[in-house]
């Protein structure tokens, strides 16, 4: 390290130049000469007795004379920190919060005295080159460091150092932080052998040592907490909130009448598709008003929307609900289609064995089918029993077959259907067929538990990218709901809201695509 410091010396002295008369300007001069005497007023400031002369101290700063009179508070202030023990040092043993704090000033005061080294003789300086200091340069940034370390560090169970005198602490801390930036960049500076990198950061150091000097004057700056309003201010703001939305709704509801035509067209449109539904949800053997599945989604959302006494954030949710609400007949309708389909594969295989059977014995398939929906449990028993239902009151065996077909969502279901339709149209050997379906069935469910094994990680990941932000927002609401509700009724909230539903499902679609084979 010696060697180094060695080496780093010989080659600024070699680089710097004979002179340091054109380091500083008269102005940068001034300016650490005025920041050095602040600095030893601040140290003095905090000590345990204090001069008569810094009460009313006059101190000659750019050319201008200025008095400095002590502040209020460090009559009353300072006594309290000195008798504060804030720090234990194993040598030097307690130590006072307002000694903690000279460290520091007199390690700036110090610094800014080096610095005045470099200054020409007139200037009162002793014309050393900057490069030979940067042993003293690199100590003091050490100790500055360290006592800088302490006053983070140090604390007692009522106060910390950032609330020292009157709250000030916090301020200066982080001006002393700043200067502790410019101490790191002058060994850069010197090393690179640019006197005007070196002048700027000495001259920066002094003028936020000036600054922080101009704290002890200002007032301290504290948290204000804001207002808080009263429960009957808060009553009465809800309360026109609520009436609000009833108006709204009063007016959207005059709107309609209003405009009887054109209500009485969207609530025809409205009740055809209702119609097409409700026979779509028969045809799956499900009973189910879909009225409900319309209104359910939009009468929550528009709940939820009165719940944030916005308008903006009513008008918002009311739409995204009636959307959800028009979507969820045919998501609800698909959904029990997939999964009716999926039951009926299930029981595939044994309905093929027993219709395999019953022609092995002599009965044709339409008797083959009625053993079917009598000895297998339903959904298949139900799906035969409406082939044989259709074909006993007229229609074609393989018409019924198609209709079945339409309304089941399965593919192995399907191969047994044309190969039935094939066969009573062309003839052949249909037991073997059936036999042959029930063997593909076993190998493509054996292939679709080894894929769902192999997939289970993405789809799991899939449920986990589209869930996991929405607990988070739920739990958010739970510990600052008018801070969320605030937000969320804003335009700004409603966009991110839509934008983050927008790329969740994007994102889910893409993990869950990554996650699909098909067999």
């Amino acid at each position: 390290m010696r060697k180094l410091i060695a080496l780093m010396l010989l080659l600024t002295a070699l680089g710097s130049s004979p002179a340091s008369a054109g380091v500083f300007t008269q102005a940068e001069m001034d300016e650490i000469s005025c920041a050095a005497l602040k600095m030893q007023l601040f140290y003095y400031y905090l000590a345990p007795e204090k001069d008569a002369k810094i009460l009313n101290y006059t101190m000659t700063c750019k050319g201008a004379k200025n008095t400095y009179k002590m502040p209020k508070w460090v009559d009353t202030v300072v006594p309290e920190m000195l008798g504060r023990k804030v720090w234990r040092d194993p040598e030097e043993g307690e130590i006072s919060e307002a000694a903690l704090w000279q460290t520091p000033v007199s390690i700036v005061y110090e610094y800014l005295e080096l610095t005045r080294k470099t200054f020409p003789p007139e200037a009162g300086g002793a014309n050393i080159q900057p490069g030979l200091l940067v042993k003293e340069y690199a100590d003091i940034r050490i100790r500055f460091q360290m006592s800088l370390d302490r006053l983070y560090r140090a604390r007692t169970r009522e106060v910390t150092m950032g609330d020292s005198m009157n709250g000030r602490g916090r301020t200066i801390m982080a001006s002393f932080n700043l200067i502790l930036k410019e101490m790191e960049s002058i060994a850069d500076a010197i090393s690179s052998t640019n006197s005007r990198r070196y002048a700027e950061a000495v001259t920066a150091s002094a003028v936020l040592s000036q600054d922080t000097f101009r704290v002890l004057f200002a007032a301290p700056r504290k948290y204000a907490p804001p207002p808080q309003e009263s429960a009957a201010k808060k009553m009465f703001l809800r309360a026109l909130g609520i009436l609000g939305v009833i108006l709204m709704f009063l007016a959207v509801r005059a709107f309609f009448l209003g405009n009887d035509e054109k209500t009485n067209v969207m609530m025809g449109r409205y009740s055809k598709k209702v119609e097409v539904f409700t026979e779509a949800f028969s045809r799956q053997f499900i009973n189910i008003n879909v009225k409900y599945l319309v209104l359910g989604p939009a009468a929550v959302m528009a709940f939820l929307g009165m719940l944030t006494m916005s308008v903006p954030a009513f008008f918002f949710l009311s739409g995204v609900g009636l959307y959800i609400g028009m979507k969820t007949p045919a998501f609800v309708l698909n959904t029990m289609k997939l999964a009716r389909g999926r039951k009926i594969d299930g029981q595939l295989m044994d309905g093929l064995i027993l219709l395999s059977n019953c022609l092995r014995s002599g009965l044709d398939v339409v008797q083959g089918f009625e053993m079917v929906s009598k000895d297998l449990l339903p959904p298949i028993s139900d799906e035969f029993a409406l082939v044989i239902k259709n074909y006993q009151l007229g229609m074609s065996f393989e018409k019924a077959l198609g209709v079945m077909e339409e309304r089941v969502e399965s593919k192995m279901l399907s191969y047994m259907i044309r190969a039935i339709v094939l066969q009573r149209q062309m003839g052949g050997n249909l037991t073997k067929v059936f036999e042959r379906i029930v063997v593909d069935i076993r190998e493509e469910s054996k292939l679709e538990e080894k894929t769902k094994a192999m997939t289970a990680q993405q789809k799991i990941q899939s449920i986990v990218v589209g869930v996991m932000p929405w607990i988070m927002v739920g739990v958010m609401f739970l510990f600052q709901p008018e801070t969320m509700i605030k937000f969320y009724g804003t335009p700004i909230g409603m966009a991110t809201a839509l934008f983050c539903v927008i790329w969740i499902s994007i994102g889910m679609k893409v993990v869950a695509s990554l996650g699909k084979i098909r067999v």
